[in-house]
């Protein structure tokens, strides 16, 4: 028998409130700019100023074309999506603002959020990581799930998700957009993390291409002392992609003659907090 699956959000705003059950309406409301405000957990961090300033002259001359989506949370509009014409609208000096008004939950409001960010392409990275991580962590839903959802291959969202193991500096130059996804990508395959530190600082000093950092890492490793390595058996190779996947962290899983070890990684003391709650709390059943 198909397993049903989850509806998902790669197939645009309006399949993902009729899969829900939510009743869709084109009519639009005139709300006070002042009762709206953004949805804090917007996946979307950093915003284009000048792409702001653009769309506030373009909103000065035509006015907003396209209504926010809202939901109503006591008194006041939270954000659905639209935060980017929000914020013009206000630069553009509008008192008040087409919005529809949606009556959906914390996971859809997310959900729609993250794919129309993702539609246009405005998420960087370390956003994107962030946002699959809040969809895995709070919504508990698997990297099967969320690619279902956001219409992409499990293994990218198993990728993405390995970014957020990175240093804190790594990721930063990741979200400012000094370093690629590629780079990241390829920075992953230093373990240890003042290597990928290292090579943070070789890729801004030199301008390495992804390939040129693939290749520093190769030699980085054959120019490492050598130590004896464990044999990975298909069990303890398994074991440490499904532990990697549900952590969200590079995990690394050996056994010896009469003892094993398993090996998180993390890069900072917040991410070794997030791994300890997730263990505490969801036991991570195998």
């Amino acid at each position: 028998m198909k397993a049903s699956v989850k509806p998902g959000l790669g197939r645009g705003l309006d399949a993902i409130l009729g899969d829900l059950g939510v009743q869709e309406s084109t009519a639009s409301l005139e709300i006070a700019i002042g009762e709206i405000y953004p949805n804090p957990a917007q996946p979307r961090k950093v915003f284009d100023k000048q792409k702001i300033e653009e769309l506030a002259n373009s909103i000065k001359q035509s006015g907003l074309l396209s209504p926010l989506i809202v939901r109503k949370i006591n008194t006041r509009y939270e954000i659905v999506a639209g935060e980017r014409r929000y914020q013009a609208s206000m630069l553009a000096g509008l008192k008040k603002i087409p919005c529809i008004v949606k009556d959906v939950s914390d996971e859809v409001a997310f959900g729609i959020s993250l794919v129309e960010n993702l539609q246009r392409e405005d998420l960087n990275s370390m956003e994107e990581a962030e946002a699959y991580y809040v969809l895995s962590s709070q919504f508990h839903l698997s990297h099967q799930d969320i690619a279902l959802r956001v219409s992409k291959d499990r293994s990218t969202i198993t990728n993405s998700l390995r970014m957020l193991s990175l240093p804190e500096e790594v990721k930063a130059s990741i979200r400012n957009g000094e370093i690629s996804a590629g780079h990241a990508r390829a920075i992953l395959m230093a373990e240890k993390p003042r290597d990928q530190i290292l090579l943070l600082h070789k890729i801004l000093s030199k301008g390495l291409s992804v390939r040129e950092t693939e290749a520093a890492v190769l030699r980085l490793r054959k120019n490492s002392p050598s130590k004896k390595k464990d044999k990975k058996d298909s069990f303890t190779g398994q074991l440490s992609m499904l532990l990697s996947e549900r952590l969200s962290a590079h995990v690394v899983c050996s056994f010896g003659k009469k003892k094993g070890k398993i090996i998180i990684n993390v890069s900072s003391k917040t991410d070794m907090e997030r791994i300890a709650e997730k263990l505490i709390r969801d036991e991570l059943p195998i």
